[in-house]
């Protein structure tokens, strides 16, 4: 039996040598050690790609633009939309808060799409879409228009307190933007695309006798001894820089995450909005409005504004601190659940942006100065810079440093050594 051709791959988590069958595009292939997909199987072409980000960027005009949902206030009918929320809190002063919200809910989006887009275009052209590929993947966890749906169905529990609420069929248009969205981000295969557009860069063979290493930008696996001209260990297809010791990536995740937590005390003790109706001023911390959909008797509401305002961000904060000194005390502990860790705080970090998202809709309903006044308030600045830290550190950890320490643990007495395998 003629033996199957296959290529040395290099797991992106826990940077084991794998071998990987060749011409089995339809076939997703995963590391044995740590189940981390090597090989996406299902995934789109960039044309069928390019036409549901075509898609999303005629949408999004609508979808950002138009009225989301309008209340009755004593006969008079105010509309809420993505851009009102931000203009109408940029001109009452909260700049930087609004800037916040304006790059996850509208500037990010409409990147993400572009650079679909563009890089069709770039086909095209015959053009090497190298920083196209590298910011769409940075990117992807920048568009939160999923989150800012969930912020629509909070905010209209919060809202019909005070007035009676209806959803516009504009409605309709956002979300079916989010939906192509999230469909987006599931079927883009750049590991593909960065194969399709530099094809010169063969991949390792399995007879290969060096040692290989990875470019975690574009996932390529190469020999190490390939330097550039001037001797500095660089990607040769993409030209990252992989001579970031772990000391500095380290640093890097400390420095946010300390910056981080120094956020999270004001934000948590400051007010995040004040409410005046009727002369009478009340003003709610987080905290409060948990409480405050708790009296109203809204469970449900309650628990998702808890888990995404308190329990997410504090969760976070204490994941990342724990495996920071585990990879600092070089703790032998479970790497499977320290893994499971990692990638918690990767899904969780963007949703704690929903607070946000809930106050632009309100401000852009409520504040109107007579009958009832809506404002944001100071901790909504240092829950948002709390949020954007936490997102940076938390992508800064690499999980090759603790399946390093793991195999230490493994082998005591010996040098670390490649786990390899085949699949």
């Amino acid at each position: 039996m003629k033996q199957e051709e296959g290529y040395l791959q290099r797991c992106l988590e826990c940077d084991s040598l794998v071998e990987v069958a060749k011409n089995r595009k339809n076939q997703t292939a995963c590391c044995p050690n740590c189940e981390e997909v090597l090989q996406s199987g299902g995934k789109w072409s960039l044309r069928r790609c390019a036409i549901i980000a075509l898609s999303i960027v005629i949408l999004l005009p609508f979808a950002l633009y138009l009225p989301l949902m309008n209340i009755d206030l004593l006969g008079v009918d105010i509309y809420a939309s993505v851009w009102g929320g931000v203009w109408k809190m940029a001109t009452n002063g909260y700049h930087y808060t609004a800037f916040m919200i304006l790059f996850c809910s509208i500037i990010m989006p409409f990147a993400f799409a572009s650079l679909v887009l563009l890089i069709r275009v770039q086909r095209w052209i015959g053009y090497r879409p190298r920083y196209s590929l590298i910011l769409l993947s940075r990117s992807k966890q920048w568009v939160m228009l999923d989150v800012y749906l969930v912020a629509l169905v909070v905010a209209a529990y919060k809202i019909r307190e005070y007035a009676t609420l209806e959803f516009d069929y504009y409605i309709i248009a956002f979300i079916l933007t989010a939906l192509l969205t999230t469909l987006l981000f599931i079927k883009i295969n750049p590991r593909q695309w960065w194969e399709d557009f530099y094809p010169e860069y063969y991949p390792l063979e399995k007879d290969h006798q060096g040692r290989a290493t990875l470019c975690a930008e574009c996932e390529y696996t190469f020999d190490e001894n390939i330097v550039d001209e001037k001797g500095r260990h660089r990607c040769p297809r993409c030209e990252s820089n992989l001579e970031v010791s772990d000391k500095v990536k380290l640093q890097r995740v400390w420095a946010t995450l300390i910056a981080g937590v120094i956020m999270m005390i004001p934000a948590n003790i400051l007010p995040i909005s004040a409410t005046e109706l009727a002369g009478k001023t009340s003003a709610d911390s987080l905290m409060g409005g948990v409480l405050l959909f708790l009296s109203l008797g809204s469970y449900t509401v309650a628990a998702i504004v808890f888990i995404a305002s308190i329990a997410v961000p504090f969760s976070k904060v204490a994941v990342i601190f724990y495996l920071l000194l585990a990879i600092h005390f070089r703790w032998k502990h479970s790497i499977h659940w320290q893994m499971k860790l990692l990638h918690y705080v990767h899904f969780v970090g963007r949703w704690s942006m929903l607070d946000l998202f809930v106050l632009a809709l309100m401000m852009s309903l409520l504040e109107r100065g007579q009958i009832i006044s809506f404002s944001v308030g100071d901790a909504a600045f240092y829950f948002g810079m709390a949020v954007f830290l936490t997102m940076i550190s938390s992508s800064n950890l690499d999980a090759r440093m603790l399946w390093q320490i793991h195999r230490e643990h493994q082998q005591p007495r010996e040098k670390p050594s490649d786990t390899s395998g085949s699949i």
